[in-house]
């Protein structure tokens, strides 16, 4: 079981280089929450500082100090966003079978300032796009690309539920992929339309088209979103209309995402409204559209 990661004064005071003294005083006016020990002590949760930074625009820019990392320089390589040496950690973390320390690594990264849509451009993409179900020359195993990508999945189980604290907008969004190994991308978009408030109908990958535009009949879908880790056949873009025709049925937006969709030939034919290049822009995208 991967531990829920609590946050004394102290570390909260080093995260926003402030005095202790501060951050005690913002608890006792009620601006900043807290829970409290039997014996009186302050702990923080990662929502009362994610609620605490949006509401004041501002990022956990200090040294935390207290964690003692695989590399003790990471605390600085996360402030410099140095994302290679980053992924570097994680991705030995992911082969040592480690779930709690990337756990704690993705807080860390969420509280620097890093929304669900900038940890999969920066770190978690480039990660499961080098497993060998992406990349056939990827020098590492079948067996130890599985654990690797296992790991990650589970490390965002227990890390995800703690940065959704937005209410529910009464929003749904389908997502599903064509083709296999897209599933961590698709678990993406669906994480992504979770933190702004989104119920996401995440279908997983090797979705026939007409099993999407089946879902679109069938539920109260707002938005459908398509991932492609490879260009369509033109078989595959004559089933797509089968989606877009649903879609259309129902006045639902069809949003394009993935590398197979990257360039203007390969979404060619295709009738949809916009093309997302990343998760950052995805996440915008959102955030956009509910305003």
């Amino acid at each position: 079981m991967v531990r829920k990661r609590i946050y004394s004064t102290r570390e909260l005071a080093q995260l926003w280089n402030l005095s202790e003294s501060t951050i005690k005083r913002w608890t006792d006016t009620g601006k900043l929450q807290c829970d409290r020990t039997p014996g009186g002590h302050r702990r923080f949760q990662l929502k009362h500082i994610q609620d605490f930074q949006a509401r004041h625009r501002f990022e956990g820019t200090g040294l935390l100090t207290s964690i003692e990392w695989e590399d003790p320089r990471m605390e600085t390589f996360v402030n410099q966003r140095n994302w290679a040496r980053v992924r570097e950690l994680i991705l030995y973390l992911a082969s040592e079978n480690q779930c709690a320390p990337i756990k704690d690594l993705l807080e860390r990264l969420y509280i620097r300032g890093l929304n669900i849509g900038s940890l999969y451009d920066e770190v978690l993409t480039p990660i499961f796009a080098g497993s060998r179900g992406n990349h056939s020359s990827n020098p590492m195993g079948v067996g130890q690309a599985r654990l690797v990508e296992k790991n990650l999945e589970e490390a965002l189980y227990y890390f995800f539920p703690g940065v959704v604290c937005r209410r529910p907008l009464g929003k749904t969004g389908l997502c599903a992929a064509p083709a296999a190994y897209c599933g961590h991308f698709v678990n993406g978009i669906s994480r992504v339309l979770n933190e702004e408030g989104w119920d996401a109908l995440n279908l997983g990958s090797k979705v026939p088209f007409d099993a999407m535009a089946e879902m679109v009949e069938e539920q109260p879908v707002n938005l459908a979103c398509v991932h492609a880790r490879k260009r369509l056949s033109d078989k595959s873009k004559d089933r797509f209309r089968t989606l877009n025709v649903a879609c259309e049925r129902h006045r639902i937006p069809v949003l394009l995402l993935g590398p197979g969709f990257s360039t203007p030939g390969s979404r060619k034919d295709l009738s949809y409204d916009e093309y997302i290049p990343s998760f950052r822009d995805f996440s915008d995208y959102i955030q956009r559209v509910m305003h």
